[in-house]
């Protein structure tokens, strides 16, 4: 599972480049009003990174609020505020993470699924859902088989952003994405590190959801689109634990 050690501080400069916070929050916040997780009920962002979802969370008034995330770094970063907000956050990979008080919800958003291996996809739902109270609610997105495939094939991508400079180099290896980021600061610095993007398909992913005790109760595209088209990169579920 990849740990975003060395750039986890440039995070959320080149998150918006790829996520909408935006769309994310609003497609959470309407499947807790449909399926009937509260304000003050439990929930858990597995993969939480800098933990900028649990304070939009915060501020929409969900009260009980908690991450986990295997980067130290990430952590780090987001623990003196997280602390002053009443959010809970652990540094552990969530394979290895066990509560005894149950959870109303977790959420895993932001391709973090993408990042785990094949190998593991099974465990990771399985502890996924002995985490969840029963009925509890599991919201998660993966990037799609044809979205990953399409950035093989387009070699890198090259941005900038206050004066520094941003890259990421795609390397197609048969199942998975290897992607090497690097970033150049203004004063001639270098900060480079590979992550891996696992290539699931829908068939895989919901026969392990099903195996692992969960319900698919909505699935999108996008997080707002209810057909697929060729332009989509993201596959947005809501599973409940049955």
């Amino acid at each position: 599972m990849n740990s975003y050690s060395k750039i986890a501080t440039y995070y959320s400069k080149f998150s918006s480049l790829f996520f909408s916070k935006k769309d994310i929050l609003r497609f959470i916040e309407k499947s807790f009003l449909d399926y009937g997780v509260k304000k003050d009920c439990k929930i858990l962002d597995i993969g939480c990174a800098d933990a900028k979802l649990l304070f939009l969370l915060k501020r929409r008034g969900f009260k009980k609020l908690y991450g986990i995330d295997i980067s130290s770094k990430m952590i780090e970063l987001a623990l003196k505020r997280a602390i002053l907000k009443g959010i809970k956050l652990y540094n552990l990979n969530f394979l290895n993470f066990t509560s005894r008080k149950k959870f109303d919800a977790a959420l895993c958003t932001m391709d973090v699924v993408n990042h785990i291996p094949k190998k593991d996809v099974f465990d990771f739902f399985k502890n996924t859902n002995t985490i969840l109270k029963k009925n509890g609610i599991f919201i998660f997105d993966i990037n799609t088989k044809e979205y990953l495939q399409k950035l093989g094939k387009r070699k890198f991508i090259v941005k900038k952003f206050d004066e520094v400079l941003f890259r990421w180099k795609f390397n197609l290896i048969s199942r998975y994405l290897k992607i090497n980021f690097s970033v150049r600061e203004k004063n001639g610095e270098n900060v480079s590190e590979d992550v891996y993007q696992f290539i699931y398909d829908e068939e895989f992913i919901e026969n392990t959801l099903k195996d692992c005790g969960f319900e698919v109760l909505k699935k999108v595209y996008d997080y707002r689109l209810p057909l697929k088209t060729k332009f989509l990169s993201k596959l947005c579920y809501v599973c409940k634990k049955i």
